[in-house]
């Protein structure tokens, strides 16, 4: 009996799964948090020790130029939350993407920013997009926005289609990405924006962005990931 109870249950969390809180809620009581912010440095995202950063910056980052201010994540890319981005982007459960949005407006700190603040996603092409269903950065970007009460503006654009940059070795994926991303003609000047993306990994992708949005004027740019992941050079 308690066999075919648990079957049971089985069945139906795959056919009726439980909602984001459950399933965060249940890491939680694993042993599972979000980050905070002297956990990874504020510049690159990378995760570092308590008190080996200083001036926003880890060691990898010192001596180099960032593209963007600031940089606020969740977590590494690492179990629970590696899971719940696969299960968002490639199993359909697009409800992730909201959470993720809230979850990143609640660290940030929105006493730092005035009314001249924006949302922006990373945007998706058209043909990705319609395989795909949705743009998980800018349900994200919604959410986070709302949370925050900025709003949110598709500024960006892919202007043409290129592969994953999971599928592009670490060292050619600024080369991918290169020229992909094309502004809309708006004047920036004198507002910040919050780029949102699921997954940081080179930041190729989100360093493009972030030179197109300068390009058209934004003051300063701070970007918001679910994860971070660290560098596998290959």
């Amino acid at each position: 009996m308690i066999q075919c109870w648990r079957q049971l249950n089985t069945t139906l969390s795959t056919v009726i799964p439980r909602s984001c809180n459950e399933r965060a809620e249940h890491a939680r009581r694993q042993g599972w948090k979000i980050d905070q912010p002297n956990q990874y440095c504020q510049c690159c995202g990378t995760t570092v020790a308590p008190g080996t950063w200083g001036n926003n910056q880890c060691s990898r980052c010192t001596g180099k130029s960032i593209a963007w201010q600031r940089i606020v994540r969740l977590s590494a890319y690492d179990e629970p939350v590696s899971d719940w981005i696969v299960a968002m982007k490639f199993f359909g459960d697009w409800t992730w993407s909201r959470w993720f949005g809230r979850k990143l407006a609640e660290q940030t700190d929105t006493r730092d920013f005035s009314n001249h603040t924006i949302t922006c996603p990373v945007p998706m092409h058209i043909l990705r997009r319609t395989h795909r269903g949705f743009n998980q950065s800018q349900l994200m970007a919604t959410a986070f926005a709302a949370k925050n009460k900025w709003p949110m503006v598709n500024l960006l654009r892919r202007r043409r289609y290129t592969h994953p940059q999971t599928s592009i070795s670490t060292r050619k994926r600024f080369e991918n990405v290169q020229d992909s991303f094309q502004g809309k003609r708006i004047d920036l000047r004198g507002w910040t924006v919050w780029l949102i993306d699921d997954v940081k990994t080179t930041s190729a992708t989100l360093t493009m962005c972030t030179r197109e949005l300068r390009r058209i004027g934004a003051s300063r740019v701070c970007v918001a990931v679910a994860s971070v992941g660290e560098l596998i050079n290959r």
